[in-house]
């Protein structure tokens, strides 16, 4: 049997099994309203949270350093692609999160696999949420540390973890915000767990920064904690593209010299992070609170035509709301149904979330009107009650 058979075959125990994924064609710009498979819908399979990807000043600080810039940066930061629009927008990172040290990485992924393979080795211990994202999950394992797997935010595990371990670096990883459940960590608890059993902090705030917190800056800076590492993104609420770390000059520094997702990867084009400037500087401001105010208001709105429908998760502050399906089947019947009455909804099935838990992930945006949370429950709940 040749590759291409074999895979052939793959594909179709994927398809029986109801977990073949084919991506839908988007034109236009990403908003509350997009054009998918040339039909015009309203979208909640977005992250975008504050409703910025679209934004015309996004657009326009791109534009102006793309005019002067070009496009692509032809190398490596550590080679000549360390362009200023970088260095400028890490300086305000920096001063957004409150920590020295801060560096940019292409995508969120690359940041969790980058600081984790950076600060861990043979010989640690990491400690890591169930529902941890997959990009953590690879970090892990790639970093060739001892993982202990405690269950989904089950801080009395993680303490007996702790203490049983007499390594010499131990790590806790966690996301803040998790992007599947909605749900939010006791970051608070987590840091003072840390600090008494000497474990270092590493949270992954990639749903939650633009979203809570004081200035948009996400669950830690909400509970007062300030972890080892804190691992951010520009392409959810922030509209744009990429991640950073924030994190103490001296981790900033190894990151340079050791995170190999940052030091083998051509640099973001300079367009791309004078437009996530933009958007932080929207985020901070009075508009950002605005935005925020919003989506929760959305959120529970959202949560309240849904009462009869079935179990929700998610945590109010979240603008993540998924609705239990269980079966695969069915909840790709369900998303199918919905964008027949051009709703977009994301059906989550197995390996991204458990066996068994199939769900709709609904995503909320500021960008989104009362009336289209209110389509949307309503015709959820006549799918799932026919």
């Amino acid at each position: 049997m040749s590759l291409d058979d074999d895979v052939r075959a793959e594909l179709r125990e994927l398809e029986a099994a109801h977990l073949m994924r084919v991506p839908r064609i988007v034109d236009g710009a990403q908003g509350a309203q997009v054009t998918v498979d040339g039909l015009g819908v309203a979208s909640f399979a977005s992250n975008d949270y504050l409703g910025l990807a679209s934004d015309p000043r996004l657009a326009a600080a791109a534009a102006a350093v793309l005019d002067e810039s070009g496009l692509g940066i032809g190398a490596s930061r550590l080679i000549v692609g360390n362009h200023r629009q970088h260095v400028a927008l890490e300086s305000e990172l920096a001063d957004w999160t409150r920590c020295e040290g801060t560096r940019l990485f292409n995508t969120g992924y690359a940041a969790n696999v980058g600081v984790l393979t950076t600060l861990l080795r043979d010989g640690d211990v990491v400690f890591s949420d169930a529902l941890n994202h997959a990009s953590i999950i690879d970090g892990c394992r790639l970093s060739r540390a001892t993982i202990r797997i405690y269950p989904h935010l089950d801080l009395g595990a993680l303490e007996r973890e702790l203490v049983a371990s007499q390594a010499r670096r131990r790590v806790v990883v966690s996301e803040s915000l998790f992007s599947m459940d909605g749900d939010v960590a006791d970051v608070a608890r987590l840091a003072a767990l840390c600090r008494t059993h000497s474990a270092a902090l590493i949270l992954d705030e990639a749903h939650a920064m633009g979203v809570i917190g004081p200035e948009g800056r996400g669950v830690a800076a909400e509970a007062n904690v300030v972890p080892d590492v804190l691992v951010g993104t520009f392409g959810k609420a922030l509209g744009s593209f990429g991640a950073f770390a924030a994190t103490t000059p001296s981790i900033a520094m190894l990151l340079w010299n050791r995170a190999r997702p940052l030091v083998f990867s051509t640099g973001m084009p300079p367009s791309i992070a004078a437009a996530s400037r933009a958007a932080l500087a929207i985020a901070r401001g009075i508009e950002g609170e605005e935005r925020r105010r919003v989506l929760v208001a959305r959120g529970n709105q959202l949560r309240l035509g849904l009462s009869g429908a079935g179990r929700l998760g998610g945590d109010p502050r979240s603008p993540i709301v998924p609705l239990h399906v269980g079966d695969d089947h069915r909840v790709v019947q369900l998303a199918q149904q919905l964008f027949e009455q051009r709703l977009l909804v994301a059906s989550v099935r197995p390996p991204t979330v458990p066996v068994g838990t199939a769900r709709l992930r609904l995503s909320l945006s500021a960008a989104h009107s009362v009336e289209d949370v209110g389509r949307l429950a309503l015709q959820i709940t006549r799918c799932v009650t026919a």
